[in-house]
């Protein structure tokens, strides 16, 4: 009876391995969540040159850090507040992209593309990074982010986003 129990049990818990396993395998397949997946058809406010370097002496090892190629996409909803003048406050509905690349080889030629992704989730007349949320891949999800919203914080003047019109008209070359 004992025996008979332990295999059962066994059974169960070696099942419930293998389908959360299984459940993990699904991440390379999901789709791109929809506010995000045509961004290539967005405004890119990079267009002109990647942004690279560390400008603002904040990057360190993010966003590929200072060796990395970043572009910068917004959508139709973001793209007037983004390209335009301070003060900055972005409505619900804002996208920006940020697609980077280690070196500018992997820029050159489109490959090995990381992107990271603001949302404002939600309008408000006060600039707060709860009104905020960040995926950390293409296919990722959306959701608050403490480690982003601590390092957005220093731009918190401008609704949390450093790359702005004002930081375009000053760091572009």
């Amino acid at each position: 009876m004992i025996k008979a129990v332990t295999r059962k049990v066994t059974a169960a818990v070696a099942m419930s391995v293998l389908l959360a396993g299984c459940s993990t395998l699904t991440a390379p397949f999901k789709e791109a969540d929809p506010r995000w997946a045509d961004f290539k058809s967005w405004t890119k406010v990079t267009k002109l040159e990647p942004s690279t370097g560390d400008p603002t002496k904040f990057l360190g090892g993010l966003h590929m850090g200072a060796e990395g190629y970043r572009d910068v996409y917004v959508n139709k909803v973001a793209e007037a507040v983004l390209l335009g003048g301070a003060p900055y406050n972005y409505p619900a509905g804002s996208v920006i992209v940020k697609e980077q690349f280690a070196n500018k080889a992997d820029w050159e030629a489109q490959r090995k593309a990381a992107h990271t992704i603001s949302v404002k989730a939600t309008a408000s007349d006060t600039l707060a990074k709860d009104n905020w949320i960040w995926a950390d891949s293409y296919k990722g999800t959306a959701e608050e982010s403490a480690f982003c919203s601590g390092c957005h914080s220093i731009a918190a003047k401008d609704d949390y986003v450093f790359t702005n019109g004002d930081f375009l008209k000053t760091h572009s070359q």
